[in-house]
């Protein structure tokens, strides 16, 4: 008897988390995002704590050496600092290999405990009531981390959202049809789903195309011969020696005195004849229509 292994859904989710975890995470390789990373935490902290005044920030400072705007702004500058230090210094010390998703937040709270330092540093420098202290130091960590975290997550977030973009656009990339006349010259990309037929005419090649709606043809110097081993693996087949049909396009097969004939959808004037010699595979494929 066999026996089939089933998980429940808490321990579906618990392998796609541990799966998630082990993925390498990119979104910070390229050089530009790990700059619009520090430029958007710095001035969205800024404004943040200039707007919001979290944990009453603003109250901390009044009747200070610093107005309270100043300070906000110094310690946005010290988030940069930190930011720019672990993003184009720190990280060289990782080597070639990309960190995984864990070792990602590992590293967002190292940052956050060495912007919590340049933060603490600083803080008592500019006051005279504040000693250096391990109590200091976690209060400020805990204010650096909640102030941070915002931003910061946004910025993962948009960059996230820009690399599945950049995905799909080079998944189309791949996937579009790239037609060369006989010189090698390309005439024509496009979707293969768009492409509706081609017919041979002497030693030209008659392209039937959608642009949008509409139904465009372009000629180009060429062959089917050339063609067909390119378009032959995506869903297109010779119905005749002078024919090449997008089969998902075809919407009646039929047999008349001439003998098969096929349309296409979108060239519903255009009668498109099946020779002897391709009829068994449209036989296989289409019921003749009566």
């Amino acid at each position: 008897m066999k026996h089939t292994l089933t998980l429940s859904a808490k321990e579906l989710a618990g392998s796609l988390l541990l799966t998630w975890l082990k993925a390498p995470c990119n979104l910070l390789a390229p050089v530009k995002n790990r700059i619009s990373l520090i430029l958007f935490c710095g001035g969205f902290s800024f404004l943040f704590m200039y707007i919001f005044s979290p944990f009453n920030m603003n109250q901390w400072y009044e009747g200070g050496p610093q107005t309270v705007t100043g300070v906000f702004g110094i310690f946005s500058l010290c988030g940069v600092t930190g930011l720019t230090l672990s993003q184009f210094g720190l990280i060289r010390f990782k080597g070639n290999k990309p960190l995984s998703h864990l070792q990602f937040i590992a590293w967002f709270l190292g940052e956050a405990m060495l912007i919590a330092i340049i933060v603490n540093i600083v803080n008592v420098s500019m006051h005279d009531y504040l000693q250096y202290s391990w109590s200091e130091y976690t209060d400020t960590l805990k204010y650096a981390f909640g102030v941070m975290v915002l931003p910061y997550s946004m910025a993962m977030g948009w960059f996230y959202v820009g690399q599945l973009k950049n995905q799909t656009t080079e998944k189309e990339k791949d996937s579009a049809l790239h037609i060369r006349d006989e010189y090698d010259k390309l005439t024509l990309t496009l979707a293969p789903s768009n492409l509706l037929l081609l017919k041979a005419e002497d030693n030209y090649v008659h392209i039937f195309y959608l642009n949008g709606t509409v139904v465009k043809k372009e000629l180009i110097r060429s062959s089917l011969k050339k063609l067909e081993p390119q378009l032959s693996g995506l869903g297109f087949s010779r119905s005749h020696r002078s024919y090449m049909v997008n089969l998902s396009r075809v919407i009646l097969f039929k047999k008349n005195a001439k003998g098969h004939y096929l349309l296409i959808d979108g060239l519903e004037d255009v009668t498109i004849p099946v020779s002897t010699s391709y009829l068994s595979d449209f036989l296989q494929r289409f019921t003749p229509a009566c």
